[in-house]
């Protein structure tokens, strides 16, 4: 190998046959084209301005020049690895190993299912309110495990959920008290049909309104249904399968589409209202707040550049808007893309997110019977933290400030305690469903019982 460096600049003047042949035979071997040729011409997430490479990016010594077999054979490698990794036929979402269906067929897989069915599992559930009802994927699989539920209240603002959710809930209900009396004799099957067939004892409410509204709603389909009156609450927070997978619905950057990310059509202003409308102080608010993006004032500085020559109206456009960030190797941060904090803080204020969790909170634990349950499922810290401290509250725990108290002063009153806390640490996914769909991996699940 020293001889190959002394004479390396010589010998690559002459050619490859000017080298001896044992340089020769080391030079041949590390000739092949690496990953790093592939990745930097063919960005990661779909823009080469987000990865901050456009053209191919290869390691010095792949960058001298070689002549005769050596070079023809890198070319025909190079193409050969590029047409495999653009082939129609492996058009996957580059970044992501997520589920696009569960076994239902359904366009989300939802998270968490075997801990959300503990947690129902000794709660007789006839009254049960998913606040985020998507696919029904949850509530289906509650309604197969409770067949005693009576009355089912779904809210969701999109209408595809209502459209997928409905008829499967019903249908997994049906069988599950198909089921339940399959042991019964004839004549007690004939009078059930006649008397109490399920869709006659069961009552489907879905309700396309946000989950904020929880108890304005509840009094509205059923006067004093807002007190004291629910088996079990589930909410899944945060955005799902269906809104991800469809560029249409602007909440990913992996495919362009229009900057959207409403969650449903009667929300007052999109993410498009957001990036050209609002002052560049706000978006920097809400970039380092709701993102907790370290970046967050250069960031939006140049959002605030990008629209004055033209409104960015696509999701790639934001993303080449943002361009690269400080201290970003090829594209990504670890394991997140630079661009996965700014779509988040744009869809949190878009949708007013965090507001909705701090209003649904009391008006969920107001509506539960005694010894009914309230389950959330939050997906990153800020909505984590709103439920672990409001369900502290709630348990009667002094909250935490800003400053700790002295022994001389005194001590503030600990609050009402109103519901008990089942889960002291949040539960999360295991390894084999992290490895099956990975928008698990940061999945939390907090459970609370009122008293």
């Amino acid at each position: 190998r020293g001889t190959c460096a002394m004479s390396a600049t010589v010998a690559t003047a002459r050619g490859l046959g000017g080298w001896p042949a044992r340089c020769r035979a080391f030079r041949q071997r590390t000739r092949t084209p690496t990953r790093m040729s592939v990745r930097g011409s063919f960005s990661r997430f779909g823009n080469a301005a987000g990865g901050g490479r456009g053209a191919l990016c290869f390691s010095g010594r792949a960058r001298a020049e070689a002549k005769d077999e050596e070079s023809k054979t890198t070319e025909t490698s190079a193409t050969a690895s590029t047409s495999t990794t653009t082939s129609p036929k492996n058009k996957l979402k580059l970044g992501t190993n997520a589920k696009q269906s569960d076994v239902d067929g359904a366009p989300h897989v939802p998270v968490l299912m075997r801990q959300v069915l503990e947690s129902f599992g000794d709660v007789t559930l006839k009254t049960f309110v998913d606040c985020t009802m998507g696919a029904g994927g949850h509530s289906s699989a509650v309604a197969t495990k409770h067949p005693e539920l009576r009355m089912f209240i779904g809210f969701d603002v999109d209408p595809l959920a209502h459209t997928l959710a409905g008829p499967r809930i019903q249908n997994a209900l049906r069988e599950a008290q198909k089921g339940k009396h399959d042991g019964d004799g004839d004549e007690a099957s004939s009078l059930r049909e006649k008397e109490n067939t399920p869709e006659k004892s069961f009552s489907f409410n879905p309700i396309t309104a946000n989950f904020r509204e929880l108890r304005a709603q509840l009094n509205l389909l059923q006067s004093g249904l807002e007190t004291s009156s629910i088996d079990g609450i589930l909410m899944d927070l945060g955005v799902s399968s269906m809104h991800l997978d469809l560029p249409e619905r602007g909440f990913s950057f992996n495919d362009d589409g229009p900057l959207d990310m409403r969650m449903g059509p009667s929300a007052p202003y999109s993410a498009f209202d957001v990036v050209n409308d609002w002052p560049q102080t706000e978006i920097e608010r809400i970039l380092r707040d709701y993102g907790e993006e370290k970046h967050w004032r250069l960031l939006a500085r140049r959002i605030c550049e990008a629209r004055i020559e033209s409104p960015i109206e696509t999701t790639h456009g934001l993303v080449s808007a943002i361009g690269r960030v400080p201290g970003v190797k090829h594209g990504r941060s670890g394991n997140v893309n630079p661009a996965t904090r700014t779509f988040q803080a744009i869809r949190i204020a878009a949708n007013d997110e965090l507001g909705c969790i701090e209003d649904v909170i009391p008006a969920a634990i107001e509506s539960l019977k005694p010894g009914g349950r309230l389950a959330i499922i939050t997906f990153h810290s800020l909505e984590d933290k709103i439920v672990k401290e409001l369900f502290k509250k709630y348990a009667g725990r002094v909250p935490e400030t800003d400053r700790p108290y002295s022994q001389w002063e005194p001590q503030p009153p600990p609050p009402p305690k109103i519901v008990k806390l089942i889960t002291r640490k949040p539960l999360v996914a295991d390894d084999e469903e992290v490895k099956a769909n990975v928008r698990a991996r940061s999945a939390k699940l907090r459970v609370c019982e009122k008293l």
